[in-house]
């Protein structure tokens, strides 16, 4: 099976990323405020909800890819 390169996988480890330099900005902001703990307890759950985006985003891909090489494999049965 191919893996696929390009936007569709630069764009998952870009919004990953994106996600992480959030949450620390959400850290770094409530512990300035004086709530670090809850600085904590919202920048996790910012980066567990972006893991959790990225592993679906990659999970739905190779779900496509898989898709695909069946197609072409029928398709080339047919002929």
């Amino acid at each position: 099976m191919r893996r696929v390169r390009g936007p569709q996988r630069g764009w998952a480890k870009i919004t990953l990323g994106v996600s992480i330099l959030f949450a620390v900005g959400v850290f770094v902001f409530l512990s300035v405020q004086g709530s670090p703990i809850r600085g904590a307890g919202v920048g996790l759950l910012i980066i567990v909800a972006g893991v959790w985006e990225w592993r679906r985003k990659r999970s739905d891909r190779i779900r496509a890819e898989r898709f695909e090489a069946e197609a072409k494999e029928n398709q080339r049965k047919r002929r």
